[in-house]
């Protein structure tokens, strides 16, 4: 009897000392690919802006007279829908879940745009991108900089370019 148990408990002891070895390895892995709390908010948070921007876009698209806002609403629906799916797939590998819905904030300045037409439209329809420009050029640069997760430091440096040429775009048409 002594023979018999004595292979099963050193078996045991293994598996045991196995699985203690492990468990460090895979709370280090966790950690890293989870985002610090402020990350984590400026993924949620840029997530929905660009959510916002692709439908504020698309309606700028239908509704502005002006062929030239017309053609920049197009890229930006296509540039941000691009960010959009980029943004939520490295969001996916750092486990951090998006909400599919339009923040009701983004909801109320769609709603607000809707009640202009014409010239007054493409007004307030540029002056919005200008503002979400301006704050969505600023939150990238912070986060460019001061983000903990690599990750998320190169893919915010990387979309700052396109951001700033939009605002630039959106400045540009709004002078004229």
């Amino acid at each position: 009897m002594k023979t018999k148990l004595f292979p099963f408990l050193s078996s045991s002891a293994f598996a045991l000392c196995a699985a203690i070895m492990l468990v460090p390895h895979t709370q280090a892995e966790d950690k890293k690919d989870r985002l610090t709390g402020a990350d984590e908010k400026f993924v949620k948070q840029e997530a929905a802006a660009g959510m916002a921007t692709v439908k504020i876009a698309e309606f700028g698209v239908k509704k502005t007279e002006r062929a030239d806002i017309k053609a920049f609403s197009e890229t930006l629906v296509t540039d941000h829908t691009a960010a959009n799916a980029e943004l939520a797939k490295l969001a996916a590998s750092k486990n951090v879940e998006l909400s599919t819905v339009i923040d009701p904030k983004h909801a109320e300045t769609y709603q607000k745009l809707e009640k202009h037409s014409g010239t007054d439209f493409d007004k307030e329809y540029l002056a919005t991108l200008v503002k979400g420009h301006e704050k969505c050029v600023s939150n990238f640069e912070e986060a460019s900089k001061d983000s903990s997760d690599g990750d998320l430091k190169a893919w915010a440096g990387k979309m700052l370019p396109a951001l700033k040429a939009h605002l630039e775009k959106a400045k540009e048409l709004a002078a004229k």
